[in-house]
């Protein structure tokens, strides 16, 4: 089943201010991922860069930055890729679990997720 989309906002460090979007859940990748364009409209700008592999094969270095993003009434930082344009919004695994949370892709509703202390 393909991942499902839900309505987040997200915005700099600072809580200035913030855009509401349309992102997907999608576990199967690592963080957050939003268009360049978007990221840098907030004033967000990258903070470091990073090697993935990418779809596709191979690597690709992105850039990053840790924002802010309100998610069914909470607020949290996460680390966030400034994807390229047209790239679809998505959280991913790092994102949802800062939250506590997971995809149910058969509901399409995001659960508590069974959190490890140790």
């Amino acid at each position: 089943m393909p991942p499902f989309h839900l309505p987040v906002e997200i915005g700099p460090g600072d809580r200035s201010r913030f855009q509401r979007l349309i992102a997907r859940m999608d576990a199967n990748i690592t963080y957050a991922v939003f268009p360049a364009t978007v990221l840098a409209m907030l004033g967000i700008e990258p903070a470091w860069s990073q090697v993935f592999q990418a779809e596709e094969g191979g690597q690709k270095e992105v850039q990053l930055a840790e924002i802010r993003v309100r998610l069914e009434g909470q607020e949290r930082t996460t680390v966030c890729v400034f994807g390229e344009p047209g790239i679809r919004p998505a959280l991913g695994r790092h994102t949802l679990e800062a939250f506590g949370l997971v995809p149910d892709e058969a509901s399409e509703t995001l659960v508590e997720a069974k959190l490890i202390l140790g």
